[in-house]
């Protein structure tokens, strides 16, 4: 049977106390707190917010905006919410409120002891209600901040979110920032209840966002997982990506080909621009609209020398496997042809996984070098982790730990990621990794080599070696 997120809520524990820290604190100090949760679409913040709001035992009120809502709407739609809510001040929505300021002041009027205000969607209700900020600047202010109200502003555009406390705007200084990630692999293992080297497999295609994760049945496997997920044109594996896309770009004409040829693999900027037909200031445009959304990410060969050459990624594993699989596949999944392209899919994610798990392998390794200081005498403080490349892309090293970033002044270790389920690292990958020490600059031949890898590794010459247990291990604390 599939896991139903209702029943089980996995992972969100140290967010759950961050927020209950919050209202003990408005209980405490009978002042308002204000929060900002901001998180990509679909990550689970709405259901973080209503778990938290049932356990608080407490007072609360709930209101989703919607997109386009005219301000006459949203206010409607807002009293309608007072009024069906436990707030000691419901029976005040009965005759509709004329302006948010009314509203604001009235939901949280004459209170002895905390309530919870969620406003979410806040994006979408300060679009439609553009003076919205600064009227919760001036009633917070003058009132709100006085009273045991903890407000929490939810929204799933990352950079509208992100501007909110920056100096300049009205909340800034107001509002606390409080990101929300996907599941962690923990949560991921515990929901989907696979081994460690299955499990980073599965944050791969999931990115952990919970209505993926949670279309996995216990225990199986991820080409199961593929075969009978992409033969539905309504899974979630399916439709999440293609929706995420669209609320994030609803009207660029750039930005989708440049995500497309990113997720298709091309990183380099002549290859995206071939794939994506853009040139000039047309691509330079949708790079900076995607990079400001975060949902790519720059990256820049990692050692003691400043890097020209520069690489892009999308940021999360699930628009990455949506982006490389499913996107092109849409029409034909939509027209029954699943199955044959589940089978293509199978085949070539076991050719690409190796590639996949990099960017959560390397994370990994970065938890556990900060956690057992295992990189050299001098302490893990300063612990930085990227990866080399050579410009002409005749070289490339997997791991790459230095002291700082973004250039390092010292390479601590040089490392090799071998994530094959029959091939082994061996004597031929073993001289290679120490071939690159020769090439990484920073590197010396003191420099430590590392090896994060699927299957045993027994090749003398390695220091440290992570495999798929230790390397979710990184994720226990």
């Amino acid at each position: 049977m599939y896991n139903v997120w209702m029943q089980r809520f996995e992972g969100r524990a140290a967010d759950l106390a961050l927020l209950r820290a919050q209202l003990d604190d408005v209980g405490r100090t009978k002042t308002g707190v204000m929060l900002a949760l901001c998180g990509r679409r679909q990550v689970g913040k709405s259901r973080l917010v209503e778990e938290f709001c049932q356990r608080a035992g407490v007072p609360y009120l709930q209101f989703v905006a919607a997109r386009r809502q005219t301000p006459t709407d949203s206010l409607a739609e807002f009293a309608r919410n007072l009024g069906e809510s436990n707030l000691p001040t419901a029976s005040l929505a009965e005759d509709g409120f004329g302006s948010w300021r009314q509203a604001l002041t009235s939901a949280t009027s004459d209170l002895s002891s905390p309530v919870i205000v969620v406003l979410d969607e806040f994006p979408w209700l300060v679009e439609s209600v553009p003076d919205l900020e600064g009227v919760l600047q001036n009633v917070w202010d003058r009132l709100l901040s006085r009273r045991p109200v903890l407000m929490v502003l939810v929204g799933s555009d990352v950079t509208m979110m992100d501007a909110l406390t920056t100096y300049g705007r009205p909340l800034y200084d107001r509002a606390r920032p409080m990101p929300i990630a996907p599941l962690d692999p923990i949560a991921v293992q515990r929901l989907t209840e696979l081994g460690p080297a299955d499990t980073i497999e599965a944050m791969a295609i999931t990115g952990g966002f919970p209505n993926v994760v949670l279309r996995w049945r216990a225990g199986e496997s991820p080409a199961s997982f593929l075969r009978r997920e992409l033969q539905n044109p309504l899974s979630s594996l399916v439709v999440s990506g293609e929706r995420s896309i669209a609320a994030e770009f609803p009207e660029s004409a750039y930005a989708r080909p440049v995500l497309d040829a990113i997720g298709y693999g091309e990183r380099e900027h002549t290859a995206i621009a071939e794939r994506a037909g853009l040139k000039g200031s047309s691509l330079e445009r949708a790079l900076s609209q995607l990079l400001e959304k975060g949902v790519i990410v720059r990256e820049r060969a990692y050692s003691t020398v400043p890097a020209k050459s520069t690489r892009y990624r999308v940021a999360d594993a699930y628009l990455r496997f949506w982006l490389r699989y499913v996107g092109r596949n849409l029409p034909l999944i939509e027209r029954g042809a699943g199955k044959a392209v589940s089978e293509r899919v199978v085949a070539d994610w076991q050719r690409w996984v190796g590639v996949a798990v990099e960017p959560l392998v390397r994370e990994s390794v970065f938890r556990l070098l900060l956690q057992e200081d295992s990189v050299d005498q001098g302490g893990a403080g300063g612990v930085q982790i990227g990866r080399w490349w050579r410009r002409d892309g005749s070289a490339e090293v997997d791991i790459v730990v230095g002291d700082r970033g973004p250039v390092a002044q010292q390479i601590r270790a040089i490392g090799s990621i071998k994530w094959k389920r029959i091939e082994p690292f061996d004597l031929e990958d073993a001289a290679s990794l120490l071939s690159a020490r020769a090439l990484v600059p920073g590197a010396t031949p003191t420099t430590k080599l590392i090896v994060a890898s699927r299957t045993p590794v027994s090749v003398p010459g390695i220091d440290s070696v992570f495999g798929p247990t230790e390397l979710m291990s990184a994720w226990q604390t």
